[in-house]
């Protein structure tokens, strides 16, 4: 659970740089967390971009904080009454499995294609769900019966979201999206809330700040089983984690008073303008890695 290892090696040589790193990078993702309920996706090209930690380790790892951070966030917006419980409940179970499926994915790629290849093909599946995300979010609304996508899905049974006051929902569909986020969630190694985020805005048709909060439970299961696959097979760090979670400790407190402030169609263009950026970032990275090959 160390993972020390697979650290690279100057940081065994800075180790207070390696804390402080973390620790800041911790507020940073805690404020993202408690304001978007977004946090792996982040987090794992920051760790593997900036510090040089592999994939894997880093997935492990983000999956590993992604629990005690999430934890914290979504029992403030538990306070706050931005949780849908029945629509958590149900993505969270379907999540889980999709997560299980993910990881085994996750460690056959990596063993079939070797490290370099699996690396710039975690590069483009990122990018690929980050910009998707991004559109899908800042794009506005082009439906006009005030219907959500599952509400127009002809496939029953349905069920009724009181919470968001939404009514006949298809439950198979809404176990569909589960899974199939969940398996990204597992292959990526990232909490999921940035699938999670378009998912419960535009396809259930939650609002914005009941979509943070739902989406930080959901991803917290998600992540407890990938949290899991990873440990046991040694792919995760404390060395990582505990600085990590120091940091988004504060950052979350930070994130959750801004959500309550901000107007619903700013936090919707703050978060496709964020993911952009990182998106920036990665593509930067992958450019770099193609012309070193």
């Amino acid at each position: 659970m160390t993972g020390l290892d697979q650290i690279p090696s100057y940081l065994h040589d800075w180790p207070a740089l390696l804390v402080v790193a973390m620790a800041m990078m911790g507020l940073i993702v805690g404020v993202l967390t408690g304001l978007f309920g977004v946090s792996g996706a982040f987090l794992i090209p920051m760790l593997n971009v900036l510090l040089g930690i592999p994939y894997t380790l880093a997935a492990g790892s983000s999956l590993s904080f992604t629990l005690g951070n999430n934890s914290g966030a979504w029992a403030r917006h538990m306070r706050l009454g931005n949780v849908a419980l029945k629509t958590m409940t149900i993505l969270a179970g379907s999540a889980v499995c999709g997560t299980l499926l993910g990881a085994d994915l996750h460690v056959h790629l990596k063993t079939v294609l070797g490290v370099r290849i699996f690396t710039l093909l975690m590069h483009g599946m990122f990018l690929v769900v980050l910009l998707t995300s991004a559109y899908l979010v800042w794009r506005p609304p082009t439906q006009t019966s005030g219907l959500s996508l599952l509400q127009r899905l002809p496939v029953p049974p349905r069920i009724t979201i009181r919470a968001a006051q939404l009514r006949n929902i298809s439950l198979p569909g809404l176990c569909a999206v589960g899974l199939a986020a969940g398996t990204f969630t597992g292959l990526l190694g990232i909490g999921g809330g940035v699938l999670f985020v378009p998912v419960m805005l535009l396809v259930v048709g939650l609002t914005v700040h009941q979509t943070v909060g739902t989406s930080l439970g959901v991803v917290l299961f998600g992540a407890l089983s990938g949290a899991i696959l990873y440990g046991a097979k040694g792919e995760a760090s404390l060395w990582i984690v505990m600085p990590l979670l120091i940091g988004s400790s504060v950052g979350i407190q930070i994130g959750s008073w801004l959500c309550t402030r901000l107007h619903a169609i700013r936090i919707r263009r703050y978060f496709a303008l964020l993911v952009v950026g990182v998106a920036v970032v990665i593509a930067i990275d992958l450019a770099l890695k193609l012309l070193a090959w």
